[in-house]
Parts: C-alpha cells; sequence; structure tokens
C-alpha cells in the first residue's frame, strides 16, 4: 500500500479541513464527513496511529479501534456476506454499550 507524500503536519491539516466542512455545513453532511475522515484515518500511515496511554479508558480505546478496523474492511472482506455484517454489527451494539455503560473507577 502506498500513502501520500504527507507530513503528519499536513495530515491533520487535512484532517481538520473535513471536520470545518461539516461545522460549516450545520452538520447537514455529517455522514460524508464520518466518511471522509474514516478514509483518512485508514489511509495513514501506522505510525501516526493514536497512542492510547495506559489508563483506566486504555481498555475501551483498543475496544474502540478494533471495531474501526472491522468496520473499515467491511466493504472489502465480505460486503454481500449477510453473516459477516451481522457479527460486525454486534461488534458495534457490544462497543455502544460498553461506551454508555463507561465509567472512570473511584479511588476509594
Amino acid at each position: 500500500m502506498t500513502h501520500a507524500h504527507l507530513t503528519q503536519h499536513q495530515w491533520h491539516l487535512l484532517v481538520d479541513t473535513v471536520a470545518e466542512f461539516c461545522d460549516a455545513t450545520g452538520g447537514t453532511r455529517e455522514d460524508l464527513h464520518d466518511r471522509a475522515a474514516g478514509i483518512l484515518d485508514i489511509a495513514s500511515p501506522p505510525e501516526w496511529t493514536p497512542i492510547v496511554d495506559d489508563g483506566p479508558a486504555r481498555e475501551l480505546w483498543c475496544h474502540i479501534y478494533e471495531v474501526l478496523g472491522a468496520l473499515a474492511h467491511l466493504a472489502d472482506a465480505a460486503p454481500h456476506d449477510i453473516r459477516h455484517l451481522h457479527a460486525v454489527g454486534r461488534q458495534v451494539a457490544d462497543l455502544a454499550h460498553r461506551m454508555v455503560t463507561h465509567r472512570e473507577p473511584t479511588h476509594v
């Protein structure tokens, strides 16, 4: 796979510009923003992947990136496989539940 010859700073500016398009339309084209942001995320070099520091939310963030990867590869892996589509949908639902129930640990 080849990547665009942009610096990491230029790449982040491009990501920010895509977000500004969404803001400029008042969120009416959030779907376009989400697709563009997903493409940019998948196409960025692996070493630019955000590093999640050790902490109470690390496991959750690892799960988020795992599900994002499953979604990103869904169209290429099995675009017409309903069982695979449902399996990834269950992963998304499980992640959604985990995200809405996530609590910071309390220290006693």
